[in-house]
């Protein structure tokens, strides 16, 4: 099997950030200062030390927790920012060590250390994703839940102001309350120079067909701002996050679980739910100028989920509601992009995707990313595939589509 010649650097299509702990204890407004998300000590939190008759495990009790008002609080290794140390260091990661916030990995949360580790990973550029401003999506207070956003899309913005070329950031928007709060944030979030906007994988308890949603579909039309979908940015995951489970650390929580949830579900489940559930709303075909980006979902499953839906749509669509003048895959190759991490079953099936819409990312610095091996890891994965296509999806693709 021929090799791709691979020497460039890459653009990652998915990266994360690590917000500092004192961010919103320190800029939120005063009202919300005393509930203001913040790390806490496992061994500080009594409500921890047993969830549904589990008893605490012995690195839950060392672990830090972020804490945000209404939810159950996260343990830091489920950030996954803290094992890039050992993966930079080539250390076996053995376990579930190195918990606290203060040992996080330092370009997740300094802007100059990151630029170090993307030369150190072969990377000229990333998009950046949030890591504990996604689980505010599911704060339940609405205007805490806003001004949570409004204060990390703030800092985001002077993290990526530091190299606005390599460095670029994607602002969550707040839903739930008036529509106008994320049509002011979107708009807020363009001038501060950021170039995406992330809404929540799904939406329970309302639709993409909603008309709540349409002045928002209107303004990031007039944007022309790319709208990302992230796994695990999901109400439905935010509210339910048992802390223990017994299978947590064997071979079959890995591979079956975190925490309580099916793995599968967490890094595909949610990202075919927004796809599927786009399409089929019309939102797409209604909006044409809009632009969607399925981001850590992997590829694979899309063209059989995208064959499956225009099947139905031959059969049904003279009467299915709303009404798609085209098959499905019309407005998934128009509109849609992807991104992937590790996925060769999905790079042997790019002929049934749109290869100008499919972009390779890192996932610094979480554990199950490519971080500090990525030349390596595509290397492997991208045998074979012609150098042009290559370039496109390790390069050009993320590079035109968020203006680097």
């Amino acid at each position: 099997m021929s090799k791709t010649k691979l020497d460039y650097k890459f653009v990652s299509g998915d990266g994360h950030v690590t917000e500092p702990v004192n961010l919103w204890t320190e800029r939120m407004e005063r009202r919300f200062r005393d509930r203001a998300p913040r790390a806490v000590a496992g061994k500080d939190l009594p409500l921890l030390k047993a969830y549904a008759g589990v008893p605490m495990s012995a690195d839950a009790q060392t672990s830090d927790f972020f804490v945000i008002d209404g939810l159950v609080p996260v343990d830091f290794i489920d950030t996954i920012a803290t094992m890039a140390n050992e993966k930079a260091a080539g250390t076996p990661i053995t376990g579930r060590h190195h918990n606290r916030a203060s040992e996080a990995r330092v370009g997740a949360t300094d802007p100059h250390a990151r630029l170090a580790d993307q030369d150190l990973d072969n990377l000229r550029a990333e998009v950046i994703y949030p890591n504990y401003a996604m689980y505010m999506f599911g704060a339940p207070d609405l205007d805490y839940r806003r001004e949570c956003l409004r204060v990390y899309n703030d800092w985001l913005a002077e993290y990526c102001a530091v190299a606005p070329n390599r460095l670029v950031g994607v602002a969550p928007l707040p839903l739930g309350g008036p529509i106008q709060w994320a049509v002011a944030e979107a708009y807020r979030a363009a001038r501060l120079g950021l170039r995406s906007v992330l809404l929540p994988a799904d939406t329970p308890d309302r639709p993409w067909s909603d008309p709540y949603y349409v002045p928002l579909w209107e303004a990031l039309s007039d944007l022309d701002l790319p709208i990302g979908f992230h796994n695990s940015a999901t109400e439905q995951f935010l509210r339910q996050s048992p802390l223990d489970h017994p299978d947590r650390q064997t071979i079959k929580g890995l591979a079956l679980q975190l925490g309580s949830y099916n793995i599968v579900d967490i890094k595909i489940g949610g990202q075919m739910r927004s796809l599927t559930g786009l399409i089929g709303s019309a939102v797409p075909a209604r909006f044409p100028k809009l632009r969607f980006v399925i981001a850590e979902g992997g590829i694979g499953w899309v063209p059989s989920v995208i064959r499956l839906m225009d099947h139905w749509w031959e059969d049904h669509h003279h009467w299915l509601e709303p009404k798609l003048e085209e098959p499905p895959s019309f407005y998934y190759r128009r509109q849609f992009w992807n991104t992937f991490e590790d996925d060769r079953a999905g790079l042997l099936s790019r002929e049934l995707l749109n290869i100008d819409h499919l972009m390779w990312g890192s996932d610094y610095p979480h554990t199950e990313g490519t971080f500090p091996n990525s030349k390596q890891r595509v290397s492997k994965d991208f045998a074979g595939v012609p150098a042009g296509v290559a370039r496109k999806i390790l390069v050009d693709n993320a590079a035109h589509l968020y203006g680097i």
